[in-house]
């Protein structure tokens, strides 16, 4: 009862909930009375469930689970496309990568790796806000393959943060900017590595249709991301500037003389997960070909052995397989199939062939503009970055195609998504931020409003330059 209470039941079942409910069918029931564009009966039924699936992943009405599954029931029954393509994220190497490196950064937190090696630093060097910002930045970047899991890090380096500043006299309003910032450079980062957010990165490529290694995303993002970044931090600095200048973070002796010291269990743990992101980072060197079953990688693999490797020498345990985000892994499901589905019944061919006036001709400035003010309002009525990627990343590919690849499609959609939120309910990791009070909901609001410009901006003074120089356009 509690996992259904849990995962499926709302809180309780108001007046006011059923009233929702009751309003949530009204779009899907419209879409399937009328058929807009001409839509038959299959593709409309793909079209009012998706309809209802997203109302539900926004409004949170119904729980992500039984949304998710509701929407690849419909698909099953009504959209006569095949189980492979219906299913093709639970049938691919992501799904199963994505539950290895919920464990394995399980593990990661177990054996307080990155509080004992980070924090000392911390303590030494991050005496004033400006510095404990770079810190911030600098600790995703280090933590990237150390905490495969994006939301893991997230957590792991928040918490990390959040009892250094406690252990300083620093000012409540500075601790919370602080740690708003957390959250505000965790998703800037991610857009520099595809492996940065194994998650969201990963399920756009799979959206496109096309691969991306993550050679290929880091050379066409990587630099033009840190100069976007270093707008974000002047505007963030400027912007809580009354919080942050001629601050300092004062410690105590006693926590100046911690020395932090590693066990015999801590110490095995260590060089597993050292040698593992050794083997990842090399991967590309020896193990490229390597398949396992014919889907299986060798990052996976190499994964799955030092998983195991972990519940071996008991830094992970039986009740550590609670850290797998099932939620997620069916919400995910749920929304890769959108993109296929659509493409597979026609029903992309018909809706987004209404917009191909709008992105008709070359690729233009103006093109590029469009494409991100079209992945923007998408967002801010989905709010999901993931569900807005499952419907913007395979539409844009269609209707642009001639025009920009499918790569650049993709770049662009995470230009307009990753980062950029003004409510919290835009951003998973704000959310988690927010609820867990780290900072007050007014600090996305303040930043996210004149940030917005500033994307459009950068896609054209960073990143336009940069793939023209480097000969993506």
């Amino acid at each position: 009862m509690y996992i259904l209470k849990k995962y499926f039941f709302p809180a309780s079942f108001t007046l006011k909930w059923w009233m929702k409910l009751a309003a949530s069918f009204i779009p899907s029931a419209i879409i399937m009375i009328i058929r807009p564009l001409t839509l038959d009966f299959h593709q409309s039924s793909v079209m009012a469930g998706i309809a209802l699936a997203i109302i539900w992943w926004s409004s949170a009405i119904v729980k992500k689970i039984p949304a998710s599954l509701f929407l690849l029931l419909c698909f099953s029954l009504f959209s006569h496309v095949p189980v492979q393509i219906i299913f093709a994220f639970p049938l691919g190497e992501t799904f199963l990568m994505l539950i290895v490196t919920y464990l394995f950064s399980q593990a990661i937190s177990n054996s307080g790796l990155v509080e004992k090696f980070i924090r000392p630093v911390l303590v030494r060097y991050a005496d004033s806000p400006f510095k404990c910002l770079l810190a911030v930045i600098l600790s995703f970047f280090i933590t990237m393959y150390l905490i495969p899991q994006p939301m893991a890090r997230l957590i792991i380096v928040a918490v990390m943060f959040d009892n250094f500043l406690q252990s300083t006299d620093v000012p409540e309003r500075t601790r919370s900017v602080l740690l708003y910032s957390v959250f505000v450079f965790y998703a800037i980062v991610n857009m520099t590595s595809k492996d940065a957010d194994m998650i969201m990165n990963y399920v756009a490529c799979d959206f496109s249709g096309v691969e991306i290694t993550n050679l290929d995303w880091i050379r066409a993002m990587c630099i033009p991301t840190f100069f976007y970044g270093l707008s974000i931090l002047a505007l963030f600095c400027f912007l809580f500037r009354k919080d942050l200048l001629q601050i300092q973070l004062k410690l105590s002796n006693e926590v100046k003389n911690e020395r932090e010291k590693f066990s015999a269990k801590e110490s095995a743990s260590i060089a597993v997960i050292a040698g593992t992101v050794v083997l990842w980072m090399t991967s590309s060197i020896w193990g490229d070909g390597i398949k396992l079953f014919g889907y299986v990688g060798v990052n996976t693999l190499i994964t799955i052995i030092a998983t195991i490797i972990l519940f071996f020498i008991g830094t992970l345990k039986i009740r550590d397989l609670k850290a797998v985000d099932v939620t997620t892994l069916i919400f995910l499901s749920g929304a890769f199939a959108i993109g296929g589905v659509m493409k597979a019944c026609g029903a992309a061919d018909t809706v987004f062939g209404l917009f191909q006036n709008i992105f008709s001709g070359g690729f233009t400035i103006s093109y590029l503009l469009k494409m991100i003010f079209a992945g923007m309002i998408l967002h801010m009525i989905l709010g999901s970055n993931t569900t807005t990627l499952s419907v913007i990343v395979p539409g844009l590919c269609m209707i642009t195609a001639g025009a920009v690849s499918p790569q650049l499609v993709v770049y662009i959609a995470i230009i307009s998504v990753a980062f950029h939120a003004i409510l919290p309910f835009h951003s998973v990791s704000i959310m988690v931020g927010a609820s867990n009070n780290y900072f007050p909901n007014s600090y996305v609001a303040k930043l996210g409003i004149p940030v917005t410009p500033i994307v459009y901006l950068s896609a054209f003074c960073f990143y336009l330059p940069y793939w023209m120089l480097m000969g993506y356009l």
